[in-house]
């Protein structure tokens, strides 16, 4: 199940300006420097400063210093479900919509299969007459084509998540 997006006190605070709000944006790109967001922003660095402090304090943003030189701001958890918080709605669809496309594409080959070889069902000895209907193949070949599309589009969302959480 999905985590619900709890919103503070503090957090409405600090979502209630637009700089606060730009800074958020900014970071879902990618992790930045003061510098680098005053630059962006163009927006003097104590102006930064003064409200990422308010961000963190919301624990919408986290500082990050891995014993750089430069202290990078990025966004943690509860900022990238507040900017997306759809993301894995679309993964569990795509998801679903694969399950069913594979389904579905096994049951159009088994009817083909089925339609291709009619002897296999006959248990009286008469003369066969195939009714091969290839859109049973064609349809099935198409619904297990986009099972494995929409497999591919979900683990390469859940894979661009997992990158943009490091």
């Amino acid at each position: 199940m999905i985590d619900k997006i709890t919103l503070d006190k503090k957090a409405l605070g600090a979502l209630s300006s637009d700089t606060r709000a730009n800074i958020l944006k900014s970071l879902d790109i990618r992790r930045m420097t003061v510098s680098a967001l005053s630059k962006r922003l163009n927006l003097p660095k104590s102006t930064i400063h003064e409200n990422l402090d308010r961000l963190i304090d919301a624990d919408l943003v986290k500082k990050n210093n891995d014993g750089n030189k430069w202290v990078y701001y990025e966004l943690p958890e509860k900022g990238r479900r507040l900017l997306h918080p759809h993301e894995m709605t679309k993964i569990i669809i795509l998801l679903s919509s694969a399950a069913l496309s594979f389904v579905g594409g096994i049951i159009e080959m088994y009817w083909f299969i089925k339609s291709a070889f009619p002897e296999l069902e006959l248990e009286k000895e008469e003369e066969i007459v195939p009714l091969y209907e290839p859109e049973y193949l064609i349809f099935g070949v198409i619904l297990l084509s986009l099972g494995v599309l929409f497999l591919y589009l979900a683990f390469r969302m859940r894979k661009v998540k997992k990158e943009t959480k490091k």
